[in-house]
């Protein structure tokens, strides 16, 4: 072998020709020998060897297939690389090609050949490092660039290849922008220059810019946003793509916490508050600050007891105020009054609803207690004696009030004119009805004997209290607004006017006879009932819509009366001529 001459060495190779698959599959790519720009050759390591000779460097010259040795048959034409990597073939003796000597001293010709057979790697990035990943999927809270790189070990990486969401493959020229808030699925691969392909990988990524939602409910008591001390406070939070991270509250303006669980509010003082709070989810967007405003209630109703007395001989019946009787009153500082029950005697505890008879003579023990509207509850026992009585009678008169004349109700308001009368009443079918007495804003108190008025405009308060003939006594207060003043009048033509004439020494806005009036009228207390026109001293016309049809070169005086629904009537003028 020492006197054999490699003029060429060729290489040939099985190609697989390439072809596109859809539906996310990888295409096919050939295994193929790969010369480099510094003119290194790469051979794909699964591709078979075929040596061939030549006497020239021209492509197209006749060449020789190299048979081998007898005992090295079985393993060439073809013959496969064995080393990953850097390989050689090597002859005896480099020759001098002009003189044809061996070179001294002697050393081997060496041909260079590089087999490769492991794919390429690729990996992803972003351009927006804050993420979170759940379940193999990335969420970022904004648009994001995707990112490759792909490194080979041997041939170096010819190509990346990448699929969204089952589109077909094709080549990575640049990163990949992802804007929208819907799942992407991104299948990627890359081939090296012999044709080693890489196993498709895969990313899932979404876009997250929906904010979380954070609902709040109240556990326990509750009363018209009252709460008590055995009340608390859960907030739920959802959030239908990276899921919620985290929650916060915070009272009356402090600082945030974080919400792990219901917030009791027993450790909150008596009084006004307000919860903030709001909700972060795992991609960083953050919920606008919500708030609940509620009143903590801790104080337990007020219960007074009341042992009534004074008698009066009526219609040949004794009347007894109260000795045989308990008249319980509870009042509460805020949710209101619930529930009052009642036990004698240690007995059953009974709801009461009226003042109630002591049934038994001796030492009396009365537990009671009162409810409000937050289950807050006060408890107190009463001792007394009770003696023999031919009637009782704890309640006092039945009171009402009515109008005479012009009256008209609001949301829950009655409004009355000075022309109004007040008509009060009482009555009493037990001791009889004794007198009323009633005042006027908190004046002093008159004696009431017929129906009166008030005159002044605004707003009044009626106190009144009627007395039976045991000294029973009930109360009764009512608001009243007065209103004597009649509605506001407004003109607006459809035109304006951009300029004025005189007729005898008097100064007109000047319309044309094309403009149309509109007629409007507010008040501020019971509102417009119905409004009245007359033009330049005809009958008067109730006003329904717009008014027109006006004959030129003429003054026009529009009187306009407008009535609310008391009857309180006001009245304007507009004059005005027109060309």
């Amino acid at each position: 072998m020492r006197n054999t001459k490699f003029l060429t060495l060729l290489l040939t190779i099985l190609s697989i020709h390439s072809s596109f698959v859809w539906a996310q599959e990888p295409l096919q790519h050939q295994k193929k020998v790969y010369l480099s720009p510094e003119g290194k050759m790469y051979i794909n390591k699964d591709l078979p060897l075929y040596f061939w000779v030549s006497t020239t460097g021209e492509n197209n010259s006749q060449k020789f297939l190299l048979n081998p040795s007898d005992d090295s048959k079985p393993y060439v034409n073809p013959s496969y690389m064995d080393t990953e990597g850097y390989n050689t073939f090597r002859s005896p003796s480099k020759v001098d090609t002009i003189t044809k000597e061996t070179i001294m001293p002697e050393s081997d010709i060496i041909w260079e050949l590089y087999a490769d057979s492991k794919p390429p790697v690729t990996n992803f990035s972003f351009d927006n490092q804050t993420f979170y990943k759940n379940s193999n999927i990335y969420y970022f809270n904004n648009k994001i660039e995707l990112l490759f790189k792909t490194k080979d070990e041997t041939s170096g990486v010819e190509a990346t290849f990448y699929s969204i969401n089952g589109a077909p493959y094709k080549e990575l020229k640049e990163s990949i922008r992802i804007e929208n808030e819907t799942l992407q699925l991104i299948k990627f691969y890359s081939v090296d220059n012999v044709g080693n392909v890489e196993t498709a990988k895969e990313i899932q990524i979404r876009i997250d810019i929906t904010k979380p939602v954070t609902n709040l409910e109240v556990e326990g008591d509750i009363y018209n946003n009252i709460l008590s001390p055995r009340s608390a406070i859960k907030l739920t939070s959802t959030d239908d793509n990276s899921n919620v991270k985290s929650t916060f509250y915070a009272f009356n303006e402090g600082a945030f916490s974080l919400y792990r669980q219901p917030v009791a509010t027993s450790n909150l003082k008596e009084g006004d508050h307000t919860i903030t709070y709001y909700s972060v989810d795992n991609s960083g967007n953050e919920e606008d600050k919500k708030s609940y405003s509620f009143y903590l209630d801790k104080t337990p109703p007020m219960l007074v007891d009341e042992l009534i007395g004074n008698t009066f001989i009526a219609n040949g019946k004794e009347y007894s105020s109260g000795r045989s009787k308990i008249k319980l009153t509870a009042m509460d500082n805020k949710s209101g009054v619930k529930e009052i029950r009642y036990s004698i005697n240690n007995g059953e505890f009974i709801s009461y609803d009226q003042p109630f008879y002591l049934s038994k003579s001796g030492q009396l023990k009365i537990q009671t207690f009162a409810i409000d509207n937050v289950n807050n509850q006060s408890i107190s026992t009463i001792m007394t004696d009770k003696t023999n009585i031919s009637f009782v009678d704890l309640n006092g008169p039945v009171l009402g009030h009515a109008f005479e004349g012009p009256s008209f109700i609001s949301r829950d308001t009655t409004y009355i004119t000075k022309n109004t009368k007040i008509r009060l009443s009482a009555k009493d079918d037990a001791a009889g009805y004794k007198h009323l007495e009633y005042n006027i804003n908190n004046e002093p108190n008159q004696q009431y004997s017929k129906s009166f008025s008030v005159e002044t405009d605004g707003q009044h308060v009626i106190n009144y209290t009627g007395y039976d003939n045991v000294d029973n006594s009930n109360s009764n207060t009512f608001i009243v607004v007065v209103d004597n003043v009649g509605p506001q009048v407004f003109f607006r033509f459809s035109i304006v006017a951009e300029k004025k004439q005189t007729i005898n020494d008097k100064s007109y806005d000047v319309y044309p006879s094309h403009v149309v009036l509109f007629l409007s009228s507010t008040d501020m207390s019971v509102g417009y009932e119905k409004m009245f026109y007359s033009i330049n001293g005809a009958a008067p016309k109730q006003y329904t819509s717009l008014i027109s049809d006006f004959q030129k070169n003429k003054t026009y005086k529009i009187d306009v009366t407008s009535i609310d629904k008391l009857g309180n009537k006001s009245t304007e003028s507009i004059e005005f001529f027109i060309e």
